[in-house]
């Protein structure tokens, strides 16, 4: 649909083919409902310069992830690698003398806990688009 209305707005196919790098029948394959044809990145910018609008273009970004998964993939990252951190330097600062206490294995055992539990969160953003973690 996208690519029928980017089309259109340049005039008819034959004027579309001759401001982009395809024939006039491979956009109409592009236009097609049930056609199995993606219309190229260089082709639907050369085809929105040439009409003087991102027709395609704005309809893929606004349709891309939701931008406050995208923070909260920030944030999640973020937390998970302070944490990390957090574990580091506590690991580094018990085993300093050589030894470890009980103290120092339960508050390691706690951190590294809260760190796993950080990147979990991390990994049930990324599933939220469709990745497997």
């Amino acid at each position: 649909m996208l690519a029928r209305i980017l089309i259109s707005t340049c005039g008819t196919l034959e004027e579309a083919a001759e401001a982009c790098r395809v024939e006039s029948t491979s956009l109409s394959d592009y236009q097609s409902v049930h056609g199995k044809h993606f219309m190229p990145a260089d082709v639907i910018a050369d085809l929105e310069a040439y009409c003087g609008e991102k027709i395609y273009s704005r309809a893929l970004f606004e349709a891309g992830p939701d931008r406050d998964d995208v923070r909260d993939l920030i944030s999640e990252g973020c937390e998970a690698a302070e944490s990390a951190t957090d574990l580091q330097r506590q690991i580094r600062l018990a085993a300093k003398d050589g030894k470890l206490t009980g103290a120092e294995i339960s508050r390691l055992t706690r951190l590294h806990a809260d760190a796993t539990r950080e990147l979990a969160e991390v990994g049930q953003v990324l599933d939220r688009h469709g990745g497997k973690s």
